[in-house]
């Protein structure tokens, strides 16, 4: 229970430093964002894949920035910079990296198979995945996590204040007490979040500085009346970088009102994101409504109002 408390305390204390080094943010004009550098992991040893297939991609906050499978074994360096400001011994160092987690993550296959069989034969398969995540903090410092899942079942998590990986579920805790008494690898993952992160993130977040500066979404309304009595406003906000946002439509300016149809938050190619959020209204309503969007690019929320006009089909846009 100690051990649960203690990742709960973590996820609370990064929750606290990201609301803290936003609100800084307003008053200075230093960048005090929290920034994350994280590693997505996936092993697939379904049945017909004839070997485990391997994938790892790397990001800085939500830019993917290099990636790495079973077929290359090679890191794939996605952003000019990598080749051209960091030696080359880098990235062969990391290439090995990927090959040593690519030989770990399918020990722990073989682990789940044991552990975890989901058949008798063993013939149903995994599929293994590993997020690894480091937390640069708005104050410089660093902290970091490594989750484990298995067919999109949370099992197994790594807390650095302890030194332990812990059982998110009851059937793993054998395997937790495995792992637990493989004390260099557990020690190497600690290692690597609060090292090997410090070291290298802050040079990653130096080259990515322009790539990451926030950008301000656009939106645009629209409406549409249907046969039924009843009209549909549709907002989308859109070309907007990072990617949280918070989109909602209100009713006079106070009332929030839910919506029954909202979008994946979708990435564009040039790297920005868009989401669309609608609700549906009377035709006629005398009541005007407003879409309204947050976001980190923003000193006041966007608010675009809908009038009774634009409830007849029209759209508008800023």
């Amino acid at each position: 229970m100690d051990l649960l408390l203690s990742i709960l305390l973590q996820f609370m204390a990064w929750a606290v430093a990201a609301s803290k080094t936003r609100n800084e943010r307003k008053n200075s004009n230093k960048d005090t964002e929290p920034h994350s550098l994280r590693y997505h992991f996936t092993t697939d040893s379904s049945p017909g894949t004839g070997y485990p297939y391997y994938q790892a991609v790397g990001y800085v906050d939500d830019v993917q920035i290099a990636r790495y499978d079973s077929e290359t074994q090679n890191v794939q360096l996605l952003w000019p910079w990598m080749k051209t400001h960091i030696v080359p011994q880098h990235w062969e160092n990391q290439t090995q990296i990927a090959q040593y987690y690519e030989g770990r993550h399918q020990q722990i296959i073989h682990d789940l198979i044991k552990h975890l069989n989901p058949t008798k034969d063993g013939n149903t398969g995994f599929v293994l995945q590993v997020r690894l995540w480091c937390l640069l903090s708005g104050d410089d410092s660093i902290s970091g996590y490594e989750e484990f899942a298995a067919n999109g079942n949370d099992f197994i998590a790594l807390d650095t204040f302890f030194s332990k990986y812990v059982p998110v579920m009851s059937n793993a805790e054998m395997m937790a007490d495995v792992w637990n008494r493989r004390k260099s690898s557990v020690e190497k993952q600690k290692w690597y979040i609060e090292e090997e992160c410090n070291q290298w993130f802050k040079i990653y977040l130096h080259y990515m500085k322009e790539n990451l500066k926030p950008v301000r979404p656009e939106m645009m309304v629209r409406s549409h009346v249907q046969s039924d009595g009843v009209t549909r406003l549709h907002c989308l906000v859109y070309s907007f970088h990072p990617r949280a946002v918070d989109v909602k439509w209100m009713m006079n300016g106070v009332d929030h009102i839910p919506s029954d149809e909202m979008s994946p938050i979708l990435p564009h190619p040039d790297g920005t994101y868009q989401i669309r959020v609608s609700i549906q209204v009377p035709t006629g309503e005398k009541n005007y409504f407003s879409c309204h969007a947050e976001h980190s690019s923003l000193e006041e929320p966007l608010k675009m109002n809908v009038t009774e006009l634009d409830l007849e089909g029209m759209y508008i846009q800023m």
